[in-house]
């Protein structure tokens, strides 16, 4: 018969093997988990009895009662529920942890005429899951999670696995691009040479503003600026450099004069100037930000400009003031817009290139859009000032005009869209799948476990829900 002792110390033993072993193939297994890149795969079968189920690791929160899910329903042996309102939230308990780099990729199968968006706790920065305007567009080619749209099917594209080269040998120049969670970096003109020389714009602008200038080494700026004082409160401008894909590059401001009443007293111009060396040479966005802090209005003017290129356009909408002549080239048939805001901007344009067309802008056209249709070409117009003007990216010298972009970014009715981290499929039976793919960085851990994905439908048509899966790849 063994010992006492012995029996203790074989119990101990024991102890420390499970002690010391459990540890290791917990270790182990999550080794094997990187190792074999193999997923953890979570599922909601929404309708079902347990999308209620809080115990589980996944389950959909019960929003019944605000109105924003309906009651459980069933198509044969299908069940789902109806997305009546917005938003929803789905959530997941991993088993194991969340890391920077974990991929978690989530999928929604779904019913429905309603454009969805999704974001991760807390911040909810909404993506795009589900557009149903690309129902009429042809996906023409995909990248990983990135896709490219075409409006209309050629159906026969030149294959390359890099997305410039592809653009470059399918996209026809100057076609128009809608971007989704893309750089306009991507379109660069990379055939643009850079002059050495010096452009003055001498236009009063109001507000915000946005400029296209290319440069090389450096910034070298000068601005004037002239406060109106109309209104109570500092009047500053931002002055930023962002370079093509969005980055910033220099920021720097332009002060108040003094005066920070509504007494309309305006003091000379100020005069400030800007340089950054160590610039690469490209395309940049220059941007004069009227701070709307204490004064929420308008209240100050870029009365001058000068800066070391000889290629600068304006971008956007401009509020120019005082009387000038612009010129701009048209790649594409295009729509002028102008804006007269008050009376001193009742007036006749006449614009002159490829072909020839005049507006009059009288008191009864006052605070209403005028738009004016121009085919490609290349065109200049004399205005009096006190005027909005939208459509093309305009040059105060012929001789400044460039194409920042190989094409023109459009929001509306573009020929092509492309779109980041974006994958939607149809089956026979009507149902849509719709992924999208996050990274551990890009969320925070509800009460420091579970995961919450919220769900955001647009416009007034129910969806119907049938399945939330998540697969966390570590």
């Amino acid at each position: 018969m063994p010992k006492c002792s012995d029996v203790i110390m074989e119990k101990i033993s024991l102890s420390k093997t499970v002690a010391i072993g459990f540890p290791i193939l917990l270790l182990l297994y999550f080794f094997y988990l990187i190792i074999f890149n193999i997923p953890q795969t979570y599922i909601i079968d929404i309708g079902a009895e347990s999308d209620m189920d809080s115990g589980k690791d996944a389950y959909l929160s019960d929003l019944t009662a605000q109105g924003r899910l309906s009651a459980r329903m069933f198509i044969e042996d299908d069940t789902f529920r109806n997305m009546t309102g917005s938003p929803v939230y789905f959530n997941f308990t991993a088993k194991d942890g969340i890391f920077n780099d974990t991929k978690i990729t989530a999928e929604l199968k779904f019913r429905g005429d309603s454009d969805l968006d999704i974001g991760v706790h807390k911040a909810y920065a909404w993506k795009p899951l589900y557009m149903k305007s690309l129902d009429n567009y042809t996906l023409a080619k995909r990248f990983d999670e990135a896709a490219i749209y075409a409006l209309d099917d050629r159906s026969i594209y030149t294959d390359y696995d890099n997305m410039s080269e592809w653009i470059s040998a399918n996209i026809p120049k100057y076609s128009t691009i809608k971007l989704y969670d893309f750089s306009p970096g991507i379109l660069v003109n990379r055939d643009i040479t850079y002059k050495d020389a010096e452009i003055r714009v001498n236009q009063t602008f109001r507000g915000t503003h946005s400029f296209l200038v290319y440069l090389k080494d450096s910034l070298n700026l000068t601005l004037g600026k002239q406060d109106l004082n109309s209104y109570n409160g500092r009047d500053v401008y931002s002055v930023e450099l962002y370079d093509p894909d969005g980055n910033l590059v220099f920021k720097d401001t332009m002060p108040d004069d003094g005066i920070i009443n509504n007494s309309s007293r305006k003091m000379p111009p100020l005069f400030k100037s800007f340089f950054k060396s160590g610039i690469r040479e490209g395309s940049y966005e220059l941007r004069f930000v009227n701070v709307k802090g204490e004064n929420q209005a308008d209240d100050s003017t870029i009365t001058g400009i000068r800066i070391n290129t000889d290629k600068i356009v304006t971008q956007g909408t401009i509020l120019p003031l005082n009387p000038g002549t612009l010129f701009f080239e048209l790649k594409r048939n295009t729509t002028l817009k102008f804006y007269a805001w008050h009376g001193d901007a009742v007036q006749n344009i006449t614009i002159r290139g490829t072909i020839k067309k005049d507006v009059i802008i009288t008191k009864s056209l006052l605070s209403k859009w005028i738009s004016v249709e121009l085919p490609q070409g290349n065109y200049s117009l004399s205005i009096k000032g006190n005027l909005y003007l939208s459509g093309a990216n305009f040059a105060f010298k012929s001789g400044s005009i460039f194409q920042p972009y190989n094409y023109e970014l459009n929001n509306v009715n573009s020929d092509w869209v492309m779109i980041s981290n974006y994958q939607v499929k149809k089956d026979k039976e009507g149902w849509i799948t719709a992924k999208k793919v996050f990274r551990g960085s890009e969320l925070k851990l509800l009460d420091n476990k579970t995961i919450v994905f919220g769900l955001m439908k647009k416009g007034n048509n129910d969806v119907m829900l049938d399945e939330f899966k998540v697969s966390l790849t570590p």
